[in-house]
């Protein structure tokens, strides 16, 4: 009779994980608020409070708000006057707005390798891809890892190259004393639905430098040089959009949030350290115990992260230690059993089925550029084996769930070790 869930077995899970999005009566509270105040959208009350807040809590001197926080990105390369004929390094394991932002500014992405214990950016491979004509370095903050940080500002400064977070995956990791999105030139932030503070969609720009945040507030504002962040404009005249410094426009978009997504996030935020608490504890847990399991790999964590944030749990799974038995197999096992949905890690970038940039007329610039934007032409070995024989995650909502919970994940990893057959 066979045990394991996924052959008709019963499963390990009786019961269902803490869902996500988490909302309450604040929300509609303050929604409320917004309809009956007529004010929508805009830098209306709510986002002023808002990113008032989100940039005391990074811990930056200035923040914007932003559509979402793909368009973050690339407003970030066009601050920073990236553009064509510039290179940015960009790690290969990522979402692929991380590398899409460099070619909508018509730069190219230089795709490199990841370090195996983290699947972060591998400052040893950032060094072997500068050449003259890098002029910016993407890094990201994956699921619930950081890159060598302090490395990697070292190679930063001594190439000259502008640095940008992409830390969407990570709001109130402190390293050091500090959090993603304030060490380096600009801070990228998304709100999207299955973050770990949302507004459905909605993202934010962090900085310490005024001049960039002047030019990201233009950016993100159909191009408006508004009054400086630190003028003595009226607070009763902020936000009617027509204060400007006269004949110094830019170029670009409509990049804005509503006063609905500000409202929710108002709300989020306040929720967010009781919840990064639970999660860094049942994480730190979990962590422990997978390290007893023989074949299960928890992920790096650096010595001196005093609170990790999660997008994704992850570890990294050894079929040796399973008779050989696939990931893909051991995945969808372990769903059953846990009534989870167990998802790989991100697609490398050089064959990635969302990164197909030669897809886009508009990025047919010469031939020589669209030679040099095909993701094919980079290596990717650490990134292709994480994502096709090691990578395990799942959602971080998981992490909301009691500590003893946590005991379900590790017992059903040792019930499929133990009855592997049945999968063979």
């Amino acid at each position: 009779m066979n045990k394991l869930a996924i052959n008709g077995g019963k499963s390990i899970r009786k019961k269902s994980w803490p869902g996500w999005p988490i909302v309450g009566k604040e929300e509609l509270e303050l929604m409320s608020e917004v309809i009956s105040s007529g004010v929508w959208s805009y830098n209306g009350p709510k986002e002023k409070e808002f990113i008032r807040k989100f940039r005391d809590y990074i811990g930056t001197k200035y923040a914007v708000c932003a559509a979402n926080g793909t368009v973050t990105l690339q407003i970030a390369l066009e601050a920073l006057d990236i553009g064509y004929g510039d290179e940015v390094i960009v790690p290969g394991l990522t979402w692929q707005a991380t590398a899409s932002c460099c070619v909508d500014v018509n730069a190219m992405p230089v795709l490199v390798d990841v370090e195996e214990d983290s699947w972060c950016i591998d400052p040893v491979k950032i060094e072997e891809a500068i050449t003259p004509k890098t002029k910016a370095l993407i890094i990201v903050h994956l699921y619930g890892s950081n890159p060598k940080i302090d490395e990697i500002i070292k190679i930063a400064k001594e190439n000259n190259l502008c640095l940008i977070e992409d830390a969407a995956h990570q709001y109130g990791t402190v390293i050091n004393g500090k959090k993603p999105g304030s060490f380096g030139d600009i801070g990228s932030f998304s709100f999207q639905q299955s973050k770990g503070l949302t507004s459905g969609e909605g993202g934010a720009l962090t900085t310490n430098k005024k001049d960039l945040a002047e030019k990201l507030d233009a950016l993100r504002n159909c191009g408006r040089r508004v009054v400086s962040l630190n003028s003595n404009v009226k607070e009763e005249e902020k936000g009617k959009g027509y204060y400007k410094e006269e004949g110094n426009f830019i170029h670009s978009g409509n990049y804005r949030i509503t006063e609905f997504q500000a409202a929710i996030l108002l709300c989020q935020l306040q929720r967010l350290d009781g919840q990064l608490k639970k999660k860094d504890e049942n994480a730190t847990y979990l962590n422990k115990k997978l390290k007893e399991i023989d074949g299960i790999i928890p992920m790096r964590r650096e010595k001196e992260t005093q609170i990790q944030a999660y997008f994704n749990f992850a570890f990294r799974y050894e079929k040796k230690y399973f008779k050989n038995l696939h990931v893909s197999k051991f995945r969808k096992a372990l769903s059953a059993e846990l009534g989870l949905d167990i998802q790989p890690c991100y697609e490398p970038l050089n064959n990635c089925q969302f990164y197909r940039p030669l897809t886009k007329k508009r990025y047919n610039i010469n031939p020589e550029y669209f030679k040099k934007i095909n993701p094919l032409r980079f290596l990717l070995p650490v990134c292709e084996n994480a994502f096709k024989n090691e990578s395990i995650t799942f959602h971080h909502s998981v992490l909301l769930a009691k500590k003893e919970d946590m005991n379900d994940i590790l017992k059903a990893i040792v019930k499929i070790k133990e009855n592997v057959d049945e999968l063979l």
